[in-house]
């Protein structure tokens, strides 16, 4: 086998490998009702700021606008998809060890024009509005991206090769701020000349790194350990959400919500005083509220951008999403708490625990919603009068939900 049939052997594993990672997050259910859904928006939304409802760009500075393009080049890991193993080829062939280093720093440049060209596509109706549509001016752009990309992700990766942790942070400390100054002020000129002239340049700086990089020895052991961490950050991130791995997140002693008062529910019965178990273990859980505070900005960033009438049909859907939310709470809790199981047996009604945990659950999220929709579309009266409304839309919708859960 060859050095370069090596290195695509293992590129398509690890593509296997990442893509039965998301195939654990994205199954039907979310690919129905957030992906789909999703995809619909953002075609919607693009078509709109293509045909010129992006002008409220024109009120920002143009270099936020190149910061956010600098941090897309800025962000991402340069994979070599090195192993373990490779140490011993490295002592006994390395020659054969060079060539397969060298396919994967070309692999990665040319993948990195890939990603460029994606990421110009995506932010183009925002570029028109600061440059025109000029395709030298369009073309200088894309080069440029993809030179600046290939340069600092080829530069972040020698650095993660740096044993000293202190020198290591300042140098990266120094690049970001060094490269995101040179960055934003060749994109700020907006002359085509600028954008050929910077994408030769960091050409030449591609150039000058490959052959660093290829002389790059006693460095094998921190890469290999860069490697395994970049192929596992994906189903890290999944473990430490679902709470299987526990590192930053944190359970709360108090509430956030109800701190000072035991009960929440003033009849004190039995499902009251389960579903009260299960609202305040929600809201103790900093694995709950911290994606679910997160759910609710993106949802309100969609409310804000959308037009009219898609606005209200997005408002339906994201109750039925709260309500998912909830359900899927409800649904880990009861697992984990094995004694329900038992009383139902023993004649205890879950379903009406379920049915004031869901709700609550899903009020918490999707009443301040509601009020930010009628604050948007009607002003300070809609904010008002949307609180109601939205609390009868989530009663029939959790009715739903009621229904096919018995």
């Amino acid at each position: 086998m060859t050095p370069y049939r090596w290195f695509f052997k293992r590129w398509k594993a690890d593509v296997r490998y990442q893509y039965r990672v998301c195939r654990t997050v994205v199954d039907w259910t979310v690919a129905l009702y957030l992906v789909v859904p999703g995809l619909f928006l953002l075609i919607e939304r693009y078509v709109a700021w293509w045909n010129g409802e992006a002008v409220w760009m024109e009120e920002i500075p143009p270099f936020l606008l190149w910061a956010v393009a600098f941090l897309f080049s800025w962000w991402g890991a340069f994979r070599l998809y090195l192993e373990p193993a490779d140490q011993l080829f490295l002592l006994q062939r390395s020659d054969w060890m060079k060539k397969y280093n060298r396919t994967g720093l070309w692999f990665g440049w040319g993948k990195r024009s890939l990603e460029s060209l994606a990421f110009l596509g995506l932010a183009a109706p925002f570029f028109k509005h600061e440059i025109g549509f000029s395709w030298l001016s369009w073309i200088g752009i894309w080069l440029f991206l993809w030179q600046a990309k290939a340069c600092l992700s080829l530069v972040r990766r020698m650095l993660a090769g740096m044993d000293r942790i202190l020198l290591k942070g300042m140098m990266s400390g120094l690049t970001l701020v060094l490269a995101g100054a040179l960055f934003v002020c060749v994109g700020s000129s907006g002359h085509p000349f600028g954008f050929y002239a910077g994408a030769a340049a960091l050409a030449g700086c591609w150039s000058l790194l490959v052959r660093l990089r290829n002389h790059q020895k006693g460095t094998i052991l921190t890469e290999i350990d860069y490697e395994q961490a970049q192929r596992m950050r994906w189903a890290a991130l999944l473990l430490e959400t679902s709470g299987v791995v526990h590192r930053r997140f944190w359970v709360k002693k108090r509430p956030l919500l109800f701190r000072h008062s035991n009960p929440i529910f003033r009849r004190r019965t039995a499902s009251h005083i389960v579903a009260e178990a299960v609202i305040k273990s929600f809201l103790r859980s900093g694995h709950q509220l911290v994606p679910y505070g997160q759910f609710i900005a993106v949802c309100a960033f969609a409310l804000l951008v959308t037009s009219m009438g898609l606005r209200w049909g997005c408002w339906i859907l994201f109750s039925f999403l709260f309500s998912l939310w909830g359900r899927s709470f409800w649904r880990e809790w009861r697992s984990a708490n094995g004694m329900l199981h038992v009383w139902s047996q023993a004649g205890f009604q879950a379903h009406r625990a379920y049915r004031k945990a869901v709700f609550v659950l899903q009020q918490i999220g999707f009443l301040p919603l509601s009020a930010f929709l009628g604050a948007v579309t009607f002003g300070p009266w809609g904010m008002i009068l949307m609180v109601p409304a939205g609390w009868a839309l989530s009663y029939v919708i959790v009715f739903l939900f009621f229904r096919l859960e018995a």
